[in-house]
């Protein structure tokens, strides 16, 4: 394995187990009902992430001007303007969304279900933000970036599942 091949797999492998064993401890040591707001604030960052990215791009590469005299010169491309717009946003919407109910606590297997499924979500619309070819070096530099791509329609679909499931099949206290 070439030097660079074995950055990129420490890179973006690394990046996502550590992120997702601190969300994981977030979720289930910290903050057991952000769970779940935090998996639906991922649905709802990544439509305005896609929705407005795309302008604020011209922002940051010097291609639009605000106020008329402001403008950003930092070569920013698409995908790290959606990507850290995505993460921002997730961040924020998480921070104030309440949700009501009377569960205070959910299931440890609940817990970590949507924290699972928040990464992967994460990962999967980042990936969406990227170009073919940079995907393409992406996935071929990890061992974990091919299975979430493959499996991307199951990503996108199986947290609603796992929501309808522990609404319908959890006790309320």
């Amino acid at each position: 394995m070439s030097h660079t091949k074995c950055m990129q797999f420490i890179s973006w492998d690394i990046s996502i187990v550590a992120a997702l064993g601190l969300l994981l401890a977030y979720s289930l040591l910290i903050r057991k009902h952000k769970a779940l707001a935090t998996l639906l604030s991922v649905y709802v960052a990544y439509l305005l992430a896609a929705t407005w990215g795309p302008s604020l791009t011209g922002y940051f590469t010097g291609d639009r001007v605000l106020f008329k005299s402001v403008w950003i010169q930092a070569n920013a491309t698409p995908f790290i303007v959606q990507s850290i717009l995505l993460i921002a946003l997730m961040f924020f919407i998480s921070t104030f969304v309440k949700l009501g109910g009377k569960r205070s606590r959910y299931s440890i297997v609940e817990v970590t279900l949507y924290a699972i499924s928040t990464m992967a979500l994460l990962v999967m619309f980042m990936l969406s933000f990227m170009t073919p070819e940079l995907r393409d070096q992406a996935i071929h530099g990890s061992k974990i970036l091919p299975y979430i791509y493959q499996w991307r329609e199951w990503i996108l679909g199986l947290p609603v599942l796992f929501i309808v499931f522990f609404g319908i099949y959890t006790n309320e206290d």
